[in-house]
């Protein structure tokens, strides 16, 4: 439940901060590891100009290659979605819907489950 919660509030992050911030933390779990980006980048089967683009914040990875990058590094893929205190990688003050969602993680796991099925519902109402 925490951890669907902390991955809608990624989700509201603006999409080039996110890709910087992954991409900083790719970086960072790779030193970490002892690895270079031409090893990490073989492990991949890709090319050591594409990991630097992530690392850069240039290209988006896509959710199923950050899946091979972590499996790759060592990791799991969260934590190439957390910053080095573990948190979320999320951006400045966080919007009304994001302070919402954090007051709601804080609930019994009941009345989150609550919350969640009549979100469910507005958002399948709406579609």
């Amino acid at each position: 439940m925490q951890a669907t919660l902390q991955l809608m509030g990624l989700l509201m992050t603006d999409p080039k901060t996110l890709a910087k911030q992954i991409g900083e933390r790719l970086a960072q779990v790779r030193k970490d590891q002892g690895m270079t980006q031409v090893e990490l980048a073989e492990a991949v089967h890709l090319s050591q100009q594409l990991i630097a683009e992530y690392e850069a914040g240039k290209k988006n990875i896509p959710v199923w290659r950050l899946v091979n990058l972590a499996e790759a590094l060592g990791v799991a893929s969260e934590v190439l979605l957390a910053d080095s205190d573990g948190k979320t990688l999320k951006r400045g003050p966080a919007p009304k819907l994001q302070k919402q969602i954090e007051r709601i993680s804080t609930l019994p796991k009941e009345q989150q489950k609550s919350i969640l099925q009549v979100l469910d519902m507005a958002l399948k109402s709406s579609a």
